[in-house]
Formats: C-alpha cells, structure tokens, sequence
C-alpha cells in the first residue's frame, strides 16, 4: 500500500505516518525530516536547528532574503518527494507512506501528477472553525511559511497588515489545492477522537494497487 497524506501544518498528517511506521511497519519518508537534514549545514551556520528554526531561516514574504531561501526550500522540497516517490515505483517496501508538507501544493505539477499515479492521496481536511482558530493563531504570532502568490502588499502597506489581510486567502488556496489533489479525504473530528486507531485509518482506505 503507498500513501501520500496531506494537508495543512498541524492537522495530524506526521502523528498518523509515524502510527503506520510503528504499528504496520510501513516505510515513512517524512519530508520535512528530509528538508531539514538536507539544510542542517545551512541552518548551523545562523546557530539554527529544527523546523521551528527553519522557519526563522526562510524569513517573511517582505524579508530581502525570503524569495531566495523559498526558492531553496521548494527545490528540496521536490528532489525529497521525488526520492520518496522513487522508492515507491521501485517497490522498495510492501508499504510507504509520505508524510508531505503543507506547501506540496507549490510542486511541480509533473510531481503532484506521480504522486496521483503511484499513490493513493489522503487529505487530512480542516474545518471552517478550526481554519478561523488558525487564523487567529498567525494574527496573534506570524510565523513564516511558503506563501506562494498569496501574499500582494498593496502600495504603502503596512507589511505586517499585509500578512494578516493575505493569510486567509492563502488558506483557500491551499485547501482548494488540497481538495483537488486528494483521491479521499478524512474528517478531521473523526481522525482527532480519542478512540480513532490505525486500523480505522487503514479500513478507510481503498486497498488497491497504484493508479493505472
């Protein structure tokens, strides 16, 4: 079985993919992880480690440094996905999962279109009133993040103003993209619930072989 989760920053995609690695022994390529590792040279020389690091590293939108180290980010990003993706189509395990960001959108489409092929794609879904608690959450603290075309500035603009005004929209963005990518999608309230194991992931689903 190859599986591609995805979904926004927080919704359970690494906690589930860590759960399939322990108790199914499935094979998980953490992307971040992946990320990460790849930079750790990189983030070392700022006295940086981790992914709440490596956000600091990528700066804001309005940060001189943010487009060059976004560009970066995204190109490890798909040479990562693409040795994940790699092992699937050798069969390199009986079962792999991909435990994706939540900028996979941003990829290539000629990835995201493997993907579709050699996986199936589960999107981890957010409610309306989980995404509006997120929204207060970035309001209350911005913390970079990949923003793609999302974040315009109107002219004299506050920068700051600009990220809360742009934020939102680029959460529509992204969950529309998530949507389309998706072949099923679990609800966020049912996989959160205490009594939701592995095998009810699992049973959710279809157990077939990688798209024709």
């Amino acid at each position: 079985m190859f599986i591609s989760l995805i979904g926004m920053s927080g919704v359970g995609k690494s906690f589930w993919s860590v759960e399939l690695e322990k108790k199914k022994s499935f094979r998980r390529f953490g992307i971040d992880d992946m990320i990460e590792a790849e930079l750790e040279p990189e983030l070392k020389k700022f006295g940086y480690s981790g992914i709440k690091d490596m956000s600091r590293w990528l700066g804001q939108p309005y940060d001189v440094r943010c487009a060059e180290n976004s560009e970066r980010y995204l190109e490890l990003e798909e040479a990562s996905a693409q040795k994940a993706l790699d092992a699937v189509e050798n069969m390199e395990s009986e079962n792999i999962v991909i435990d994706t960001t939540g900028s996979v959108v941003y990829l290539s489409e000629e990835l995201l279109g493997r993907m579709k092929k050699l996986t199936q794609v589960i999107y981890f879904n957010t409610p309306k009133e989980v995404i509006e608690k997120k929204i207060k959450q970035y309001f209350d603290n911005p913390k970079p993040i990949i923003w793609g075309k999302s974040y315009n500035a109107n002219p004299g603009e506050d920068p700051v103003l600009a990220l809360k005004r742009c934020y939102p929209e680029l959460l529509r963005y992204r969950t529309g993209r998530y949507e389309k990518l998706a072949d099923r999608t679990i609800d966020y309230y049912e996989q959160m619930d205490k009594s939701y194991m592995v095998d009810d992931l699992l049973g959710s689903f279809v157990k077939t072989a990688p798209h024709a």
